[in-house]
């Protein structure tokens, strides 16, 4: 592949990932929590939290399916397919109970570093220690919505993995 293909290609994939799934994400909660729609940026009442699963979701497939339809990367394309399983199962889960997405995000974001780095996959998945602690300190979760995002986030990285073949 020449220069211009990998820019091109780049290009794409960044565009569809930040431009059509992380921007209008960040637009649609910027303005519900400015309208008050939502009571805060975080989305942490669970009720408000089914809109942003109805608005993210849908994105979030879009974006896959351009993917696979554009022959993009394995990696890429399964890697994004599992990010959309665990924003589903989280949708899911949220009719019982609201489990923290910051949680289980980062949990899987430190299984695809792992893939590529080990040393710094640890150190996310440390970090991911803190965002637990934070997220209970601010009230925004309770101890059992963050065990519950880190198992959706355990889960789905495992099986992402084991999917992938590196486990």
């Amino acid at each position: 592949m020449f220069g211009s293909e990998i820019t091109t290609k780049s290009s794409l994939i960044s565009f569809l990932i930040i431009g059509c799934v992380f921007v209008p994400i960040i637009l649609w909660m910027y303005i519900k929590s400015k309208n008050g729609t939502y009571t805060n940026f975080d989305v942490s009442n669970q009720t408000q939290r089914r809109s942003l699963f109805w608005f993210a979701v849908p994105l979030l497939l879009i974006v896959t399916v351009i993917l696979f339809v554009t022959h993009q990367s394995k990696n890429l394309c399964i890697s994004v397919l599992f990010a959309l399983i665990l924003l589903i199962v989280s949708q899911i889960t949220n009719l019982f109970v609201k489990s923290s997405l910051h949680v289980s995000l980062n949990i899987y974001l430190s299984a695809l570093v792992f893939t590529q780095n080990y040393k710094i996959g640890i150190v996310v998945l440390l970090y991911t220690g803190l965002i637990s602690w934070s997220r209970v300190k601010l009230d925004r979760h309770t101890k059992k919505e963050v065990l519950v995002g880190s198992f959706i986030g355990i889960l789905i990285s495992i099986v992402m993995l084991k999917f992938e073949g590196y486990i």
